[in-house]
C-alpha cells in the first residue's frame, strides 16, 4: 500500500543489535498503523505478562499513514508499551515536529526491547541506524538534551524525542518530550525509556513516502484548510489554546477545583484562563508541523520567584491539574510548574492529581509531617507546588512517594475515595457530573481514565456528532443513548490514534468522512466508512483483550464516586443544557463566506469566548426551565436533586450490552470472530 515504507525497525539494546521487520500489507490494511498496529504487534509478541520496567517490555514508536504528511493536524505519532503506572496497555500520542523526520528516516515504526548497561541514544536515519553513547547528557532535562544533541550532530534539522530526570528516575508517569514542550505525556512511557537507559531517539532523513493519489491529496488538503478557516472551534484554539475551555468549563462545573470538591471557582478561572494567559504572559503562538490551528502558547515571566525564559505555556489540562485542582490562582507559579513538568518530562495530569490527593490526605490526617519529611501540604501554596514538581522528578524526599501515582499512595495511606483515577491512570480535567458520557469514557477507557481515546468530550459539548455512522445525539445530563454514543466515540478515537491525526484539528473539521478521504488519498486503500468502523472496532476489542490479559475485569470498569455525586462544596451546575445548543449551533452551521465567517470568529474571540462563564450564568437565570434550575434545587425538590446524580449503573450495563461483554468484562467469542480476532478469542478463553 502507498503511504507506508513497509519497514519497522527492531532494536535490542541488550546486545546492541538492530534488524528490520517487513509486515504483510494485510496487517497495515486491517490495523492502519499507529497504536492499532502497535497493539497487534504487542499481542503477537506475547508481551502481556512482561514487567513494565523490565527489558522485555517492547517500547513501540509508531506512525500512521497520515503521520508527518503536510495535511493539517498530522504531525503526530504514538508511543506504546505496557504501562508502569497502570500495569495494562499504555499508549500516548505526541505532536510537535518529530513525526516528519521519522517518516523521512524510512521507517513506519520502531520497536525497542532489551536494556542498555549504560545511557545511550538511538540515531535513526535513512543512511543507517546507530546506538550512541549518551553518558554526557544523562541527567540533563529534555530542553537541554534536545539542544546538546543538535549541537553534537551539527545538524539543526534533526528531531529529538527524549526523557528528562523524571524518566531517568523511573517516575511512574514520566513522559517523552520533543520540540521543547510537545509530550507523549500519559501512562509513563518515559519511565519505560528510562528503564532501558535510552535517553533519546533522534531522527534525520530525506526519504519520501509515495502518496497514492496526488490530486486527491491536494483536494483534501485544500478542503481541510477551507474547513479550518470557518471553524469556530479551530479559531478559538488558535486564539486561546486548549485553555479556551476554562471559561465554559467553569460555568458548567466541568473544571475540577480543590481535588474535585468545589463546583465552581470564578477567581481561579479569571486567573488561569486562556484569555488571561494571552493578555499577561504570552509572547507568541506555536504550531506543530504543518498545522494552521497553532494552539500552543509561548510565554515568558520576566521577574520574581517564578521567572522563566520564553517557553511552553499552559494548556487547559496543565492550568487545571496544577492550578484549580490545587485551588491555586497564581498564574506565574502554575506556569512555572507546568514548564518544569515539560523540562523534567512528566505528565502534568498525573502529577497534579497525585499532589491534590496527597494534600487532601494530609489535611484529613491520613498523611502526616512524619511521612512528608516535615513538609506541610495545603491548598494554594504556590512555592510548594513548584518545589513538589522538582522533588517528584528527582524522587527526593516525599517526592519519591508522589512519583508512584495516586493509586499506589492511596493503597498505602488510605483515602481511595478521593484518589481520582481509573485503573491507575489519573482522571483528566473533565467532570462527569457536567458531561455524563465522560463517566463511560473513563470507566471503559483502554488505558484508564482518558479523554482523548474517544470523542465523547466534544460530543457532550455539542461540537461533534456521530450521525454519519447512524448514532443519534444524546441530551446533556441524561443517561439514554450514552452507551451507543460512547461506542461510536471510541471508534473515532481508535481511528485517530491509528491514522494518526490530532483530535483538536479533527474536531475543528467535519467528522469521519474527511478522515476517510484523507486515508484514501494517501494509501489508495479505498476505505468506506463501514470499513473504518470495522477496523476501529477490531482495534478496540484487541486492546480490550490485552487489558483483560493484563488483569482488567468488569469490577475495574468503575469511576470514583466523588466525581459521580454532587459536589461537596457549592452547587453542581447543570448549565451544560444551555451550552450544548449554543456550541452545536456555532460549530455545526458552517458559514462558507470567509468575510462573514471572519467577522463571526472575531466576535466570538473578542466577546463571547472571554465572557462565556458570565453569559451562561446569566442565560441560566433568565431561562431557568432550560438550565438554571438552581431555585428548584434550593427548595430541595427531590426530582431535581435526583436528576443531578450521574446514573452510572444504568449507563455501564447498557454499554456492556452494546459491546457484548460478559460478566468478567471479556468480549464474547462471536463478536471477536466477526472482527477476525479468532486468536484473541482463544487467548481469552485460556484465562482461568
Amino acid at each position: 500500500m502507498d503511504g507506508y515504507h513497509g519497514r519497522i525497525l527492531q532494536v535490542d539494546l541488550t546486545p546492541g543489535k538492530t534488524k528490520v521487520m517487513e509486515p504483510d500489507e494485510a496487517l497495515y490494511r486491517d490495523y492502519i498503523g499507529g497504536s492499532g498496529l502497535a497493539a497487534r504487534l504487542f499481542f503477537d509478541m506475547g508481551a502481556c505478562d512482561v514487567d513494565p520496567l523490565g527489558p522485555d517490555n517492547p517500547l513501540m514508536v509508531m506512525q500512521g499513514p497520515l503521520s508527518g504528511t503536510t495535511l493539517p493536524g498530522c504531525s503526530r505519532l504514538e508511543v506504546c508499551a505496557r504501562s508502569p503506572l497502570t500495569g495494562i496497555w499504555g499508549e500516548s500520542s505526541m505532536g510537535g515536529h518529530v513525526a516528519p523526520q521519522m517518516r523521512a528516516s524510512g521507517y513506519d515504526g520502531i520497536i525497542v526491547t532489551g536494556a542498555s548497561s549504560k545511557p545511550v541514544y538511538l540515531w535513526v536515519s535513512d543512511k543507517g541506524v546507530e546506538i550512541r553513547d549518551a553518558s554526557d547528557i544523562w541527567g540533563k532535562d529534555t530542553f537541554e538534551t534536545e539542544e546538546l544533541i543538535r549541537e553534537s550532530t551539527g545538524d539543526k534539522r534533526v528531531r529529538v524525542m527524549s526523557i528528562g530526570q523524571a524518566g531517568e528516575n523511573l517516575v511512574k508517569y514520566a513522559a517523552i518530550v520533543n520540540d521543547c514542550g510537545s509530550l507523549a505525556g500519559r501512562t509513563g512511557m518515559g519511565a519505560v525509556m528510562g528503564s532501558k537507559k535510552l535517553k533519546a531517539i533522534v531522527f534525520r532523513g530525506s526519504t519520501k513516502t509515495k502518496i497514492a493519489d496526488q490530486e486527491a491529496y491536494k483536494a483534501i488538503k485544500k478542503r481541510m484548510s477551507d474547513e479550518l478557516k470557518v471553524s469556530i472551534t479551530g479559531e478559538g484554539l488558535h486564539a486561546y489554546g486548549s485553555n479556551v475551555h476554562m471559561e465554559m468549563g467553569m460555568a458548567i462545573s466541568d473544571v475540577p477545583v480543590k481535588n474535585w470538591r468545589e463546583a465552581q471557582w470564578a477567581e481561579g478561572m479569571d486567573a488561569l484562563s486562556g484569555v488571561t494567559v494571552a493578555e499577561k504572559i504570552m509572547t507568541k503562538t506555536h504550531a506543530c508541523y504543518g498545522c494552521p490551528v497553532a494552539c500552543k502558547r509561548v510565554v515568558r515571566i520576566d521577574a520574581g520567584p517564578f521567572k522563566m525564559e520564553e517557553g511552553p505555556g499552559l494548556e487547559y489540562e496543565g492550568a487545571a491539574a496544577l492550578g484549580t485542582l490545587q485551588r491555586c490562582a497564581n498564574l506565574e507559579a502554575v506556569s512555572k510548574a507546568n514548564e518544569l513538568t515539560d523540562r523534567y518530562g512528566m505528565d502534568c495530569i498525573s502529577a497534579g492529581s497525585t499532589i491534590a490527593y496527597a494534600t487532601e490526605a494530609f489535611q484529613t490526617g491520613l498523611i502526616t509531617k512524619e511521612d512528608t519529611g516535615g513538609v506541610e501540604l495545603d491548598w494554594d501554596d504556590p512555592e510548594l507546588l513548584v518545589e513538589l514538581v522538582r522533588m517528584i522528578a528527582f524522587r527526593e524526599g516525599f517526592g519519591d512517594e508522589l512519583a508512584e501515582g495516586s493509586r499506589a499512595m492511596s493503597d498505602k495511606y488510605g483515602g481511595a475515595e478521593f484518589a481520582i483515577h481509573v485503573k491507575g491512570l489519573e482522571a483528566p480535567m473533565h467532570d462527569p457530573r457536567a458531561l455524563w458520557a465522560m463517566a463511560l469514557t473513563y470507566a471503559t477507557g483502554i488505558r484508564g481514565a482518558c479523554h482523548v481515546n474517544d470523542d465523547n468530550l466534544m460530543a457532550e459539548l455539542g461540537n461533534t456528532s456521530f450521525k454519519a455512522v447512524g448514532v443519534p445525539g444524546t441530551k446533556p445530563q441524561r443517561r439514554e443513548g450514552k452507551a451507543a454514543q460512547t461506542v461510536a466515540a471510541q471508534c473515532y478515537g481508535q481511528l485517530a490514534g491509528s491514522a494518526v491525526i490530532c483530535l483538536y484539528a479533527w474536531w475543528s473539521m467535519d467528522g469521519i468522512e474527511i478522515l476517510r478521504d484523507m486515508l484514501n488519498a494517501v494509501t489508495g486503500a479505498g476505505y468506506s466508512i463501514d470499513d473504518l468502523m470495522t477496523i476501529a472496532n477490531r482495534i478496540w476489542y484487541l486492546k480490550r483483550a490485552i487489558g483483560n490479559m493484563c488483569g482488567v475485569r468488569k469490577e475495574d470498569d468503575v469511576v470514583p464516586e466523588r466525581i459521580l455525586k454532587p459536589h461537596l462544596e457549592g452547587l453542581t451546575s447543570n448549565l451544560t443544557r444551555v451550552l450544548y445548543p449554543i456550541m452545536s449551533m456555532m460549530t455545526k452551521r458552517k458559514i462558507h463566506n470567509e468575510t462573514i465567517a471572519g467577522l463571526i470568529q472575531k466576535s466570538a474571540n473578542s466577546l463571547m469566548l472571554p465572557n462565556l462563564f458570565r453569559i451562561l450564568k446569566i442565560t441560566g437565570r433568565l431561562v431557568p426551565w432550560v438550565g438554571g434550575t438552581d431555585p428548584r434545587v434550593r427548595k430541595a425538590e427531590i426530582e431535581e436533586l435526583e436528576r443531578r446524580l450521574v446514573d452510572f449503573d444504568y449507563m455501564i450495563e447498557d454499554y456492556y450490552r452494546e459491546r457484548a461483554l460478559d460478566e468478567r468484562g471479556f468480549a464474547k467469542r462471536e463478536r471477536l470472530q466477526e472482527l477476525g480476532l479468532d486468536d484473541v478469542a482463544e487467548a481469552l478463553e485460556s484465562i482461568s
